[in-house]
């Protein structure tokens, strides 16, 4: 029996779904991805993310709209989904970008960053739709490259946060809808490919976030936990390393551990904070935090934390 290869299976038209089909999970990722980034509006409302949050939306919604209109093309693909795709997947990257700037004053002129970063990275695609109209996407090493470090730019933030799980769905739906182009991999498409990547990069924007197994041992340790979680590894250090200079300074017996406030001598967590130096942590802390977030966001979860 002749040995047959899993590319020939695979693009093996008797195997390929119909069109119809692909068309209509692009609309259910659309409608999935909108919905849960709808839901959560209220949680990033009084934090520097907005703009983060509106290039999400961007996102699903140029991703998922490019597969259905690339699925209602038929097969074989006409010359402009390719290009339309590649700007599509790359504006996925645009979130991450974004809160990297999430931090007052800057975090709504950082947009123009993230507009000249997408122009940048989605160029290729441009040059292809309007100067080489009918030839291949060509994307060399170094793009290539480049493409993988921002891939694994939004694990790298939350991976160490309850949003792992979300991040790594994501980076997998990029890396799939992208693996054509990326060194290392540079597989032929098949069936059904940028649709499942699509939904699986959804899929981890609708995941909630996972349980934390650490609740944290006081009220503060509660508050910077969340932040923690909802902006990242980039900021959190950041933010951790202004309190512990602080701490340092104040030669505070204990300082802010990636769990919560720990005892500088033992590494344990402390269930209550000296009284004579908890006006100083909660000023420090409401400074540092109004940066990115308001002060009701900053009292709701002190006082949830308390109750």
């Amino acid at each position: 029996m002749p040995a047959v290869s899993v590319a020939a299976i695979i693009e093996d038209p008797a195997l390929q779904l119909p069109a119809s089909i692909y068309a209509a999970v692009a609309v259910c990722a659309g409608a999935l991805g909108l919905g849960a980034l709808v839901w959560r509006r209220g949680a990033v409302r009084q934090t520097t993310l907005v703009p983060a949050w509106w290039w999400a939306v961007g996102a699903v919604v140029g991703w998922s709209a490019t597969e259905l209109a690339a699925a209602r093309a038929g097969s074989p693909a006409p010359p402009w989904v390719e290009p339309l795709r590649f700007a599509a997947v790359t504006l996925s990257f645009c979130p991450v970008i974004a809160i990297l700037g999430a931090k007052r004053p800057q975090h709504s002129a950082w947009n123009f960053v993230v507009v000249a970063f997408w122009g940048m990275v989605s160029l290729p695609a441009a040059e292809t739709f309007f100067l080489q109209r009918g030839q291949r996407l060509e994307i060399g090493d170094a793009r290539g490259w480049f493409l993988w470090m921002l891939i694994c730019l939004g694990p790298i933030n939350f991976v160490p946060t309850r949003q792992w799980l979300a991040a790594l769905l994501v980076a997998a739906g990029q890396t799939l809808a992208l693996s054509e182009i990326l060194p290392l991999v540079r597989q032929p498409p098949f069936a059904g490919q940028y649709v499942a990547a699509v939904s699986l990069a959804v899929l981890g924007i609708a995941l909630p976030r996972l349980p934390n197994r650490h609740r944290g041992a006081s009220a503060y340790d509660r508050l910077w936990l969340d932040f923690r979680d909802t902006f990242g590894l980039f900021w959190a250090l950041r933010l951790q390393e202004r309190v512990n200079a602080v701490a340092a300074t104040n030669q505070w017996a204990f300082e802010l551990g990636w769990q919560g406030l720990i005892d500088r001598a033992t590494g344990q967590p402390i269930e209550q904070v000296p009284p004579e130096v908890e006006t100083t942590l909660r000023t420090t802390l409401k400074g540092l935090l109004r940066r990115f977030v308001s002060g009701d966001w900053i009292a709701k979860r002190l006082a949830r934390s308390t109750t």
